[in-house]
This record gives structure tokens, sequence and C-alpha cells, in this order.
């Protein structure tokens, strides 16, 4: 992936699928502080995961944060805003995308970011779309997707789904986590366990519904749905390693046959451990019609909370 990627950070001669040069993406300390003052007071004051400040800059909300630090963003988000990213790359190609593909490079701030995106090869049948998310010029995620040829508007094959429980479950708190508040877990999406939850480890099958708009003032697309909450595949089939830590995903891989029909996702978790501190995270995700995908996590052993503590300054 890293020749495909390597058009994300090419010279200011080269434009992205949006028409900008790559160099509009490197003075973003200019830029941020053009910025600042009225858009975040607007950004305290809504729900949505990202405030937009132009076509390719947001300010992220509180609304995005996960439970590793209250200044970093979850997962969710993350993946969120690349598959927005992308899709808007690709709005004039009635294609459906069948691979999403992010990295997280590190941790991703809670601040101003910039999004790029750049259409690596374009076909009839085939098209790859990258992305990039940049935090004060830096690059802290970035995306690769396919897209292929397929009938949007066919009907769903149909198939088994789990039943959804009538009552929301609690995400408030979960094992060595006390998730922020606001934060993505607690406040952006609804979840609802159908076989384990955030207190006992997996596998388990959650029902995710996506209740904040990624972008203020914008109606989530399926992509974007299902691309925002896959991340929380996590919180369903968490498991931890053999030697009692928890993991964390530094990529996420979803796999689609069709977009979500409704706001309702279900995932259906869990860990392989590889025995090495190393574990594969997979799974099949449903929408009230049957199933529409996979998701698939690396997993690295992750330090402890009270590790995490010891070493700041």
């Amino acid at each position: 992936m890293g020749s495909e990627h390597s058009t994300v950070d090419r010279d200011a001669g080269d434009r992205t699928a949006s028409g900008h040069r790559a160099s509009d993406y490197r003075t973003s300390e200019h830029r941020a502080s053009e910025h600042r003052g009225s858009e975040h007071r607007a950004s305290e004051s809504t729900t949505a995961l990202f405030v937009p400040l132009d076509a390719h800059t947001v300010r992220a909300t509180d609304y995005c944060r996960g439970p590793w630090s209250p200044d970093t963003l979850h997962g969710g988000p993350v993946v969120g805003l690349l598959a927005h990213t992308v899709e808007q790359a690709a709005a004039d190609s009635p294609m459906l995308c069948s691979r999403l593909t992010v990295e997280m490079l590190r941790p991703v701030p809670l601040a101003i970011l910039e999004t790029e995106a750049v259409v690596v090869k374009q076909g009839r049948r085939a098209t790859l779309i990258d992305a990039a998310l940049r935090a004060e010029g830096v690059v802290v995620a970035r995306a690769s997707s396919q897209w292929i040829a397929a009938d949007l508007a066919a009907a769903p094959l149909g198939g088994t789904v789990p039943e959804r429980p009538d009552t929301p479950s609690d995400g408030r708190s979960g094992g060595e986590f006390e998730y922020p508040m606001p934060g993505f877990n607690c406040d952006a999406a609804e979840l609802r366990y159908v076989v384990g939850s955030h207190e006992a480890p997996g596998p388990g099958i959650t029902w995710i519904r996506l209740e904040s708009p990624l972008i203020a003032g914008r109606v989530n697309t399926p992509l974007v749905t299902v691309a925002t909450v896959s991340d929380l595949a996590a919180a369903a089939g968490w498991d931890e390693s053999p030697g009692g830590g928890s993991y964390i995903n530094p990529d996420i891989t979803l796999q689609l046959t069709r977009l979500p029909r409704g706001g309702w996702i279900a995932v259906d978790a869990r860990v392989e451990h590889g025995g090495n501190r190393a574990a594969l995270l997979e799974a099949v995700v449903f929408d009230d019609h049957g199933p529409i995908g996979r998701v698939l996590q690396s997993l690295v052993e992750a330090p402890s909370p009270m590790a995490r503590q010891e070493s700041q300054p």
C-alpha cells in the first residue's frame, strides 16, 4: 500500500481528485489559525462528530473522543471521515465501495483536521481511491478504497439476522476503561448487546445505531454510517490478550457486498489470538435485511491505562 499512498504526499504540481494541489494541505497551521474562534464555539454546541470549516477542513468535537485519551479521537469517527472523503471523490461514479481500509498512523488529536483524496485508478469496472487525514500538516491516518461496478438499486438477497433487543445497553464504562462524556461510545452511538457486553469478553453480537451526524448539517450516507460504526466491532467481540492485557487496532478493513439499508447495523465479532501478543478481530456485518459484509482488524497488545499514565511527563 505504500506506493499507492505515496500519491497523497506528492509534490505541489500534483492535483487531488477534488482539483486541489497537494500544497493546499501543507499550510495547515496557517489555515487552522483562520478557523479558530467562532468555529470552535460552534463545535461545542453541536452533537455532530465534526464541524466543517471549509470543503476539506473540519474541527473534531467532543463527540469524537475515545477511551484511550480525552484528547484523541475514537477510531470510529476517523474511519467515518475517511469514508466520507473517498465517497466525495467518487461522487460521479455509480459504483459500490467494496473495500475500505483505514490505517491509523498515530493518535488523531481532537483538533482541526484536513482531508485529501486521490483517484489512483479510474475504470469502468473498478476504481481505486486513496485518502489522507492531516493534523497540523502531519498525516495521522490514511485510507485505500476499492470501488466496483454494481447494481446499487438491487433488492437485498435476505438472510437470517440477529434479533435486536428492545432497549439500549449502557456502554458508559467497561473493564479498565472509563469512557469520556461526551464521547463516541456513550453519546454518538446507541448500542444494543445481543450476546456479550462491554463487561464480558466476546465473541459477541451487538446492534449499533449512529445517532450523531458525521458532519454538522449533513445527513449520513449509508457508507458513512456503516464505516463509522464498523470500528465498534471491537466493542462487541473484544477479548483480553493471553497475558491479560488489552488489544488496540492500528487498522480496520470494511468489506461490503452492498450498502446498508436503514440506520441499524449489527456486528457478530470474535477475536482470534496468535499467542504472540498479536491477534485478529473478524466480524460479520448485518443490516435489517441480512448480511452485508465483513470487518477485519489487526490487534496489538496495548499498554495498560496505569502504564500509560506512568509514561506521561
